[in-house]
């Protein structure tokens, strides 16, 4: 009797420490410490200010992810959210430069559910439309 009662108490504590093990392990896998990753980009040349920002950006374990974006990285957009990743991959944000021709640069913020933030860039020229040539 004596050697079953020790076998289920060694039965019953290992289960216990597997629990443990397995319920800590779960835990790092939440914990990521990673913000969103990918990259956002603008045609190189554009003749309206009306652009479409493409971003390829994901969070680790999928979810939503929130853009905002800004001309001037002062002023921001709302937050906005869409899934992670994309259907096909890819998401289109419809954006205005500011404006005047030249050079420019949007600034994007990604920021996943825990609230980690990853800016993204992304330039291209503005140049005068055909019809105001």
């Amino acid at each position: 009797m004596k050697k079953a009662a020790v076998l289920a108490l060694f039965v019953v504590a290992l289960s216990a420490a597997v629990l443990v093990a397995a319920e800590r392990a779960r835990s790092l896998d939440i914990v990521d410490a990673r913000p969103p990753s990918g990259a956002v980009s603008l045609p190189a040349v554009v003749r309206s200010s009306h652009v479409m920002v493409t971003a390829a950006l994901t969070v680790r374990g999928g979810g939503v992810i929130e853009l905002r974006l800004s001309n001037d990285d002062a002023a921001w957009s709302d937050w906005q959210g869409f899934p992670s990743p994309a259907p096909g991959g890819l998401l289109h944000v419809p954006w205005r430069l500011t404006r005047g021709t030249g050079a420019k640069t949007v600034v994007v913020e990604a920021r996943d559910a825990a609230g980690r933030v990853a800016a993204f860039q992304a330039s291209t020229m503005l140049e005068p439309s055909a019809a105001t040539r």
